[in-house]
């Protein structure tokens, strides 16, 4: 059979491949590169530009149009469906891969006084409130994702900005992810 997908449009699948894996790796282990991770979705968007572009210049140059409209499509798929719940996605892989130890430390954390919690968790986790503990997980410039214990689920029944704030100051939003665990998203 006579390959009939050209180099560019390989290129441009390879590049579109790589991106996805690199985000997947960013995201299931972001302390690999965590300035890096804390930059992922807004560098993919130059990236997506450039690889449409790509992909324009591959449907006017080729003759068999249906391998840049494939390309196309998928770039579309990814930046707008993929792209919005890969951190989701991420912390759920990644929670799944150390919920063990997490469930531990988070148990440990809320029974210890305060010299004892920075002997359990360090920098790497934090007490929220009285019953939550966030375990950091994303951190860009000027926010942050940490996956939160919170077993009484409180932090989705905050509704209103002045709740909110008296729960955390920093605290935005949290999306559930599996039982008694949730992804915080925090801001300055």
């Amino acid at each position: 059979m006579v390959n009939c997908m050209q180099l560019l449009t390989r290129t441009i699948f390879t590049a579109i491949g790589f991106w996805l894996l690199a985000l997947i790796i960013l995201f299931v282990f972001p302390t690999l590169l965590p300035v890096v991770v804390g930059f992922a979705l807004v560098l993919s968007v130059p990236i997506a530009v450039v690889l449409m572009i790509l992909t324009l210049i591959a449907f006017i140059k080729e003759r068999r149009k249906l391998w840049p409209v494939l390309s196309a499509a998928l770039l579309l798929a990814i930046f707008f469906i993929a792209l919005p719940r890969v951190m989701y996605w991420g912390a759920l892989a990644h929670l799944n891969l150390y919920k063990q130890t997490y469930e531990t430390r988070a148990k440990r954390m809320l029974a210890a006084d305060e010299t004892a919690r920075r002997r359990i968790c360090g920098e790497e986790c934090w007490v929220v409130s009285s019953d939550q503990v966030a375990f950091h997980y994303v951190h860009g410039f000027l926010n942050w994702h940490d996956i939160v214990y919170d077993p009484s689920g409180k932090v989705l029944a905050l509704c209103s900005w002045d709740e909110k704030k008296r729960f955390n100051l920093y605290f935005i939003t949290a999306e559930h992810l599996t039982g008694d665990w949730y992804l915080g998203h925090f801001g300055d």
